[in-house]
């Protein structure tokens, strides 16, 4: 696991990967011209990205508080404010339409792509990211392991955003409540709890504008370093799929990079002929494959990647992997490309409490990487690119009788 170790420390060195910045254009460079001194094509392809989200965030986060504000003397327009900041927060953490971060300015990012074109039937696509994301509070392990304890409680995971949006509908189901006349006091007790929420969100989002850049190390260095081993190990040598390597900018963005890379290839990427497999902090914990993703809406991974996991976890006899299905409430690449109709799965790993440790925090630094937790990783992705080459590949010999997603 030397080389891989030796990966992270490389990338980390560019310190402050913020999205847009000059120190992620400086990564992309590095990494496009260690392709390139493989033997890899590499190119550089521009993407736009909006990456002031927290400062958006908490712009829709007062406009609620003040349609909770108004509703109380003029119901109508404190019900539009709040129907506002709810609809332009689900756009945009959804990736559907970004319309209060486009107010806020734009920055360049890059995605680094290699290719290959060797006429096989289909193309696997190994994603990682490497840009790096904003400390915060909100991030800290105190917060992280009340969230993960509320998840648990309620048997289900809790997304970051997800407690934002779950308020700013309270405040909106208050407001319309009020609109046929209903002006009692139990619901301006109910209507203050979800309001008060709204309120001390607004300066956590602010905090983490404010905040340095983590390291990055395992969020998500680790992943790119992941990649680019694989591209070693298989390029050129499946059977039946072209194996490129996208490595993302601008993914803390809201995933801006990866829908950057969607829009533009969508008339040469084949949806019933192309594959992604994201791979995201996997420096330490064990295996886990996704069976939804999404910040607001968890759409589902693509079934036959899923069950493929399954049969590798249930072939682990003697646990090397430790895998398991895990639900990601995040916007993370492989949910963008699920999202646009692209069979996609992210490998990650987490500890025993399903928590990723460091994110987005200063100790997310290569000391922390767990060489062993590397290890499983590059195990299970080998035996499931193996898989979906055997399994999904034959499925694309004639890929003109079906425009879906190939089945078994």
């Amino acid at each position: 696991m030397a080389g891989l170790r030796d990966e992270i420390e490389e990338l980390v060195a560019f310190e402050g990967r913020r999205p847009g910045s000059d120190a992620e254009r400086r990564a992309a460079t590095h990494l496009a011209t260690r392709l390139r001194d493989e033997g890899r094509e590499a190119e550089l392809e521009h993407a736009d990205t909006r990456p002031r989200w927290p400062v958006a965030y908490a712009l829709l986060a007062l406009v609620t508080i003040l349609g909770s504000v108004v509703s109380v003397s003029a119901p109508i327009p404190g019900a539009a404010l709040a129907l506002a900041g709810a609809l332009l927060t689900f756009l945009d953490a959804t990736g559907t339409a970004p319309l209060t971060r486009r107010l806020l300015g734009w920055r360049a990012s890059q995605n680094v792509v290699s290719r290959e074109d060797s006429g096989k039937p289909g193309t696997l696509v190994l994603v990682a990211h490497y840009d790096a994301g904003s400390q915060g509070a909100v991030f800290a392990r105190r917060v992280e392991a009340r969230r993960a304890a509320l998840g648990r409680l309620l048997r289900r995971p809790i997304g970051r955003l997800e407690p934002l949006f779950w308020a700013q509908l309270a405040v909106l189901a208050c407001c319309v409540a009020r609109l046929p006349g209903l002006d009692a006091t139990a619901l301006t007790a109910i209507q203050f709890v979800p309001t008060v929420a709204l309120i001390l969100a607004v300066p956590l989002l602010v905090d983490i504008a404010l905040s340095a850049i983590s390291p990055g190390a395992n969020d998500n260095a680790s992943g790119v370093a992941l990649a680019l081993e694989l591209a070693r190990r298989h390029g050129a040598g499946l059977e039946r799929f072209d194996l490129w390597l996208l490595l993302t900018g601008a993914q803390e963005a809201i995933a801006d990079g990866m829908r950057a890379f969607l829009r533009r290839h969508k008339r040469s990427l084949d949806r019933a002929r192309t594959v992604f497999v994201n791979l995201d902090e996997v420096g330490a914990g064990s295996v886990r494959y996704t069976r939804r993703e999404g910040a607001i809406l968890a759409v589902r991974s693509h079934v036959q990647l899923v069950e493929i996991c399954d049969e590798i976890a249930e072939d682990d006899e003697d646990g090397a992997f430790g895998a398991r299905p895990l639900v990601n409430r995040a916007a993370s690449d492989a949910a963008a490309a699920r999202s646009a109709g692209y069979p996609a799965i992210t490998i990650t790993c987490r500890d025993v409490l399903d928590l990723v440790p460091d994110h987005h925090r200063s100790s997310d630094t290569p000391g922390r990487i767990e060489e062993a937790a590397l290890g499983r990783a590059l195990g299970f992705c080998d035996e499931l690119l193996d898989r979906i080459d055997a399994q999904l590949g034959p499925a694309l010999r004639e890929p003109e009788r079906s425009a879906a997603p190939p089945t078994p």
